[in-house]
């Protein structure tokens, strides 16, 4: 369960049982008034009973015939014969004029009212029901001792009230019917205490988790939002609708040495400040301290156009003067932003292509900023390891051949293996510049490297007078998994392995030459030659030639594109890597010979073999065979 939903599931069933027991104590007031109901029914039912009885043994002059001592005396002790435990009292009135009632009857056993004695009701029910001649229910009032409620039923001959039939509820019968529910309402009510303590104890605890959250999500120094809200912020809203900006104070750490702490983190909150100010004007507060002098803004696309935003932002922030301490500093910033694709569903492949175009930006100098194009966004596309780790489960990777020449007969001599991803959504190949760095070292890498060696050996069965070149990582000399797997293949296909080369890629120091060396050793036991690749540009030094165990050296391509610009420099290099390399007994590739006038300088300069675009492109191999 995410954390983010815990709060509201705790709300949503808190609300539940509060609602529960409001219910359930509606429902037992309601099965209480219920019951009051039925019994207050019984006891009408009973007033009629009584009244049938009555007028049976008096059926005329009800009046006159009750001044008969005996049969008041009789009436009276069917009446007591009538009360049980609920009535407190039960008598009947007579009403001989307008200000008063007289008792006829009264079935009380004690304190009985003598015959005649006056009434003087405190309510204007007893006149009501005297004239509509219909049952009513009178709720005593607390100065009527020991009543709850008085059933009133007249007594009606010829269509003429003659009396009032009075039964009395007593109030310790009202509370037995309040009681009968009581052991569930006292549930209830222990219930609602209880949820009323919860809902105190919860609006405590999520005021201080408030507390705690704003603590976490907000930065002390810059009161800038933190990285962990960026990324709750991208779990709630779609990458699709935004902008996204990275901003670097550059030489942060100077400014810390030179004027202290105090006065760095005064500058930072003064930058946020200022920033928020611009944002300010495009409705938009989101910003974001990543690290140290990092920053991120998000801005929404509607209404928002990137190029204007970062053009107007880097300029206003550039030109700021900060004023601390008797001293004026100026912050040198650099910037890169993005309009991220709609088809990106990853926040992380956004950040490491804003780092990306960052880093450019500082190669160039700093103090300034860059927008990313459409070639970048492709680079966040094809970076995203589970995209990648799609294709290759489909093993949805090709393996394109592009072929090295005999620079004097224009001859095939040997085809360089390139690997590319297919991307069927687009119809494209993908390069692996664009995704191989994201999966080096990992699962994917070896699953990669397997399908390619096994298109490599599927091709070499196939076409058994050619031969082919694979790259091989730096790094890949060095992991022993990898090596084990390319072992074993080429173990189980010797015959191949002699028409095989491995060309090493490196773009790093070699510092244990002797372990490569064993490795160079064991893939040339099995028949394979050597190449290193991109001779003369980053480590690949003349350092290898003393070193190294190889084969082939392959000129970098940027010293062979010069030769483009007549560039003589360029052409005295080539001419001195391919002298001294002749020298060690190893084979020569130009590469990237992408123009006859560079073909033709191969040509003079006797360099063996030829490889590029003017000789021939990366295609299928049967495209070349067949």
């Amino acid at each position: 369960m995410r954390y983010k939903y815990i709060n509201k599931y705790i709300l949503t069933l808190l609300g539940i049982l509060i609602a529960f027991a409001i219910y359930m104590q509606y429902s037992a007031m309601q099965s209480t008034k219920e019951l009051k109901e039925l019994e207050v029914n019984k006891t009408k039912q009973y007033a009629q009973k009584i009244i049938r009885y009555i007028k049976q043994r008096v059926p005329e002059d009800f009046d006159k015939n009750l001044e008969n001592d005996t049969l008041r005396h009789e009436l009276n002790s069917v009446l007591q014969a009538f009360m049980t435990d609920k009535y407190k009292y039960i008598f009947i009135l007579d009403k001989p004029n307008e200000k008063y009632y007289r008792f006829l009857l009264d079935a009380s056993s004690t304190s009985k009212e003598d015959f005649h004695s006056i009434f003087l009701p405190k309510s204007n029910a007893y006149n009501a029901v005297y004239s509509h001649k219909q049952i009513q229910i009178i709720k005593q009032k607390d100065s009527i001792e020991n009543v709850w409620i008085s059933v009133l039923a007249p007594i009606v001959y010829d269509n003429e009230t003659k009396a009032l039939l009075v039964l009395d509820l007593s109030k310790e019968y009202g509370k037995y019917l309040e009681s009968f529910n009581s052991p569930l309402i006292n549930l209830i009510n222990l219930m609602q205490i209880f949820l009323v303590f919860s809902t105190i104890v919860l609006i405590v605890l999520f005021y201080r988790y408030y507390k705690f959250r704003k603590n976490l999500l907000l930065d002390k120094i810059t009161q800038a939002f933190t990285r962990q809200y960026l990324d709750e912020f991208f779990s709630r809203h779609s990458l699709r609708n935004y902008h996204a900006v990275l901003i670097d104070i550059d030489e942060l750490r100077v400014i810390n040495t030179k004027f202290g702490y105090e006065i760095g983190n005064q500058i930072l909150y003064e930058f946020v400040k200022y920033a928020k100010e611009i944002l300010d004007k495009y409705k938009s507060d989101l910003i974001f301290r990543i690290g140290g002098g990092e920053f991120v803004i998000i801005l929404p696309k509607e209404d928002i156009d990137l190029y204007d935003f970062s053009t107007n932002f880097f300029k206003q922030v550039k030109h700021k003067r900060y004023f601390l301490n008797n001293e004026i500093i100026n912050l040198c910033i650099s910037m890169s932003c993005i309009d991220i694709p709609s088809d990106t569903n990853s926040w992380y492949r956004v950040l490491r292509a804003l780092d990306e175009k960052l880093l450019e930006i500082k190669n160039r100098g700093k103090n300034n900023f860059g927008i990313i194009d459409a070639k970048d966004h492709e680079k966040i596309k094809y970076s995203d390891i589970e995209y990648i780790k799609d294709k290759l489960d489909n093993e949805q990777i090709v393996s394109l051949y592009q072929p090295i020449f005999d620079t004097k007969t224009k001859q095939i001599v040997k085809y360089e293996t390139l690997v590319r991803l297919y991307d069927e959504d687009e119809d494209k190949l993908i390069s692996p510049y664009l995704f191989l760095d994201v999966i080096r070292g990992t699962s994917q890498y070896i699953k990669m490297s397997r399908l390619i060696f096994k298109n490599v050996f599927d091709t070499l069965s196939k076409y058994s007078d050619i031969e082919l070149s694979v790259n091989l990582h730096l790094d890949d000399l060095y992991n022993s998994e990898m090596m084990n797997m390319i072992e074993d293949v080429l173990s189980t296909n010797q015959t191949y392995a002699q028409r095989l080369t491995f060309e090493i890629l490196e773009d790093k120091e070699i510092f244990d030459y002797e372990k490569v060396n064993d490795v160079f050793k064991k893939l040339k036991i099995f028949g394979s030659k050597i190449a290193i690749d991109d001779f003369g540009s980053g480590y690949a030094n003349y350092v290898y030639l003393i070193k190294l165990n190889v084969d082939i050296i392959k000129i970098d391509g940027e010293i062979i594109r010069e030769l483009e610009h007549h560039n003589t420099k360029a052409k005295d290099v080539v001419k001195s890597i391919k002298e001294l390399v002749d020298g060690f007994g190893c084979d020569v590739v130009a590469e990237f010979v992408s123009k006859k006038e560079i073909y033709d300088i191969m040509v003079e300069l006797d360099v063996k073999y030829s490889q590029g675009f003017y000789l021939g492109e990366p295609k299928p191999i049967e495209e070349y065979l067949d």
